[in-house]
């Protein structure tokens, strides 16, 4: 065959190269059904749709396996699995970062104790001054009331009612901010006394 017809014939055999080229990629896909029962097609068989499947190539060996789509409930369980696992972890990264400014902050028990002593210091004193406010109110209120009571049967003057209102509210804030300082009290020797294990764990460890 001389160079001519060589060329000639090239581009018929790429032609049918082309042609046979989708029967030299061809699979087959199997699963097993749900009698457990081996069905294949060259197209995945309608019992595997919702089954894992092996693909298949020519020869019979496995290209690739595929995992059976999850259910509602086993997206739901994997999903829940990876939150703990987050949460987890964020918790081992927040108890190492508290432990770290722990130790960066005290060299002893004793400088806990000495910090404990002064933030509830400090909270008690505040917590007697805003008593001593809420005294103050009480009595204001009494007074308050006592010149209302002087107009029985008739309209309170408005200025009264006026202050009346206000002392009340005030009373009713003082009353917060005093609850909330005596939490901050009790939540304050708390966390002292957990720092203060804590830190006897770190000392130990080391």
């Amino acid at each position: 065959m001389n160079t001519l017809e060589l060329r000639h014939l090239l581009p018929g055999l790429a032609l049918i190269g082309l042609m046979f080229a989708p029967f030299a990629e061809a699979r087959v896909y199997c699963c097993k059904d749900a009698r457990g029962q081996q069905v294949c097609g060259d197209v995945l068989p309608e019992s595997c749709a919702d089954r894992s499947y092996r693909e298949l190539n020519k020869q019979g060996a496995t290209v690739k396996q595929v995992d059976a789509p999850i259910s509602a409930e086993q997206r739901a369980k994997r999903d829940a699995a990876a939150q703990r696992a987050s949460d987890e972890d964020r918790a081992r990264q927040e108890q190492r970062r508290r432990d770290a400014t722990l130790l960066n902050t005290y060299s002893s028990e004793r400088d806990i104790d000495m910090a404990r002593k002064r933030r509830v210091t400090d909270i008690e004193e505040l917590l007697v001054q805003l008593r001593d406010q809420q005294q103050t109110l009480r009595q204001r209120h009494v007074s308050l009331e006592a010149d209302a009571a002087r107009f029985a049967g008739r309209p309170v003057p408005p200025g009264i009612k006026d202050r009346l209102d206000t002392n009340a509210q005030d009373m009713r804030l003082l009353a917060d901010n005093i609850a909330a300082k005596e939490r901050d009290l009790v939540e304050t020797q708390q966390r002292f006394q957990e720092d203060l294990a804590r830190f006897r764990q770190l000392a130990g460890q080391n």
